[in-house]
């Protein structure tokens, strides 16, 4: 036998337990069939009417009758399709459906027909199996499409389809109807009206990372449930097949009138439909914090404070801490707040500078004597030897999955250009704000004060940045520090976060532990320069508004 034969009948094997133990897993036990139809209408089988029943313990048998029919592939020949759906035998020469494990599909690019990308991306992504039919030099000549079901299927109609099998073609657009519901085994060729089509093998429609595993094992990975097929073919056909829509309007059959209603109200222009009511684009969006109160993500947050100050150590110890993996009773405090675990996977970037690796390390053996920090990540200027800007720098740090902060420290040294220049400022907040909003991470900018300032609040500081107004209008928000003596000061400069979201407003008072260099926040009222009213002083406020209007009110009537 050729070394090819030997690969079809491996393939077929693999297919035929695997379709055995995603019925296992709902606890169907019976026998499928393998068959060939009495008519040479659609399939072209040199042996009509054959029929091959064999339950799970019969793999072999089933095996050598296919081998038997097949001629070696060469034609005239008799490749038997499956009837996947488990039997019950009742009788002599009769059996009962009892259900089904998977569901399935078979799509065909007929004629001139050309498959198209989003073909094979609709079922993949929702978890389906699915991979390419050959025919000839063809190779996306039509899709097999297999997915292992959440639960038993029934039968339907007439008993060769269960729920999903329609369902999948529907999503897969392709238009061939005489073959949606037929299941052939991969490996063989099925001569049939429209040509001969071949799908190349089992392993071709399983992910890479599985195809080693045993069947038993295999199915628990790709199990998917079935309603989830049937609702995203029902957006798509509710959406007109538009795969621009489908995707653009997402997958849930509750909002399909809602869509198609303003879709229609805004001369169906995707452009305009972004732009209304709640369904517009972005309208779900909030903040997250990485520190509640004062540092957002996906958002620049400026740190500033005159030379001196502590900012530097600040900004540092955010990043260590942020590094960490935590245990889950453990809170790293920030400036007084929780810092949020959840937002700080991944790497924290830290950008130095002006401080070489000597006073970079002590820093760090101070914050993190354990050596807990193992998701810091330092960087210098060294990217100027490479002939490369600061912009495509960080676009090459893109490519890590995932990072929770990133600090420039300070932005000078970053800037293409002048601080004073606001060409050049304007090209850097460009930069790092779109490599925020991409990798959803706080970036935090240290900037400095002019020379000689000495700034009485957190908002005199902001009237004390150094270089252009852009350094004021960008960032989503600014922390002032400033040193009172033998306090140091934080408040927040400027924000544009609505309070309602837990901005800190009032100033913050702190020593500074020579130790540790971290910030001490003093307790109660000593520890708060409260330039806002206090809630219950608004609530007291909005009681006496009330009761003005309810008395003019009444001298009205």
């Amino acid at each position: 036998m050729s070394t090819a034969l030997e690969a079809v009948w491996q393939s077929i094997r693999k297919e035929l337990n695997f379709l055995w133990a995603a019925h296992a897993r709902h606890g169907l036990d019976g026998c499928m069939c393998l068959y060939t139809e009495t008519s040479q209408d659609v399939w072209r089988a040199k042996e009509g009417g054959l029929r091959f029943w064999f339950g799970p313990q019969q793999v072999e048998e089933a095996l050598s009758f296919i081998q038997t029919h097949y001629n070696n592939g060469e034609l005239p020949n008799s490749p038997l399709l499956l009837n996947p759906m488990v039997h019950e035998k009742i009788g002599e020469d009769h059996y009962r459906p009892l259900g089904s494990g998977i569901f399935w599909s078979t799509g065909f690019a007929l004629g001139i027909a050309q498959m198209t990308s989003d073909q094979h991306e609709r079922p993949q992504e929702i978890g389906v199996l699915c991979s390419h039919f050959h025919r000839g030099d063809i190779k996306t000549a039509g899709l097999k499409m297999l997915g292992v079901a959440d639960a038993p299927l029934m039968p339907l109609g007439d008993e060769m389809a269960v729920d999903g099998c329609r369902a999948l073609y529907e999503l897969s657009n392709i238009q061939s109807d005489l073959y949606w519901n037929a299941y052939l085994l991969s490996g063989l060729n099925y001569l049939c009206m429209h040509g001969l089509f071949q799908h190349p093998g089992f392993d071709a429609l399983l992910p890479e990372n599985l195809q080693h595993l045993p069947p038993e094992e295999l199915v628990g990975h790709i199990t998917i449930p079935v309603q989830k097929v049937l609702d995203c073919a029902l957006c798509f056909t509710s959406y007109d097949r538009e795969h621009i829509l489908y995707k653009h309007f997402g997958q849930d059959p509750a909002k399909i009138e809602h869509n198609n209603r303003f879709y229609d109200l805004c001369a169906r222009d995707l452009h305009l439909f972004d732009r209304t009511g709640p369904m517009r684009k972005g309208s779900e969006e909030t903040f997250h914090f990485v520190v509640p109160g004062y540092i957002p993500k996906g958002a620049v947050t400026l740190l500033a404070a005159a030379g001196g100050t502590g900012k530097s150590s600040v900004a540092h110890h955010l990043c260590v801490l942020a590094s960490m993996d935590w245990r889950e009773d453990e809170q790293p405090m920030w400036l007084g707040q929780p810092v949020n675990k959840d937002s700080c996977n991944g790497i924290c970037i830290y950008f130095s500078g002006e401080d070489g690796p000597a006073i970079v390390n002590a820093r760090n053996q101070l914050f993190d004597p354990e050596g807990r920090a193992l998701r810091l990540q330092f960087h210098r200027t060294e990217f100027q030897d490479r002939d490369m800007t600061f912009s495509e720098y960080l676009r090459g740090l893109q490519k890590m999955p995932e990072i929770g902060i990133c600090v420039i420290d300070p932005a000078r040294k970053f800037l293409n250009g002048n601080e004073d220049s606001s060409e050049a400022v304007s090209e850097f907040f460009e930069a790092i704000e779109e490599f925020a909003i991409r990798k959803q991470c706080a970036m935090i900018v240290v900037h400095h004060l002019q020379k000689g300032a000495n700034p009485k609040s957190a908002r005199d500081v902001l009237n004390e940045l150094r270089g252009s107004q852009v350094f004021i209008d960008r960032p989503r928000a600014v922390i002032g520090m400033y040193r009172d003596e033998k306090y140091t000061v934080v408040g927040l400069a400027k924000t544009n976060i609505p309070p309602s979201l837990g901005m800190i407003l009032d100033e913050r008072i702190f020593v500074r532990n020579p130790k540790n260099l971290q910030l001490l926040w003093l307790p109660g009222e000593q520890g708060v320069r409260r330039d806002t009213l206090t809630p219950e002083e608004l609530e007291q406020l909005e009681l006496e508004a009330f009761k003005r209007d309810l008395e003019t009110l009444q001298q009205q009537k």
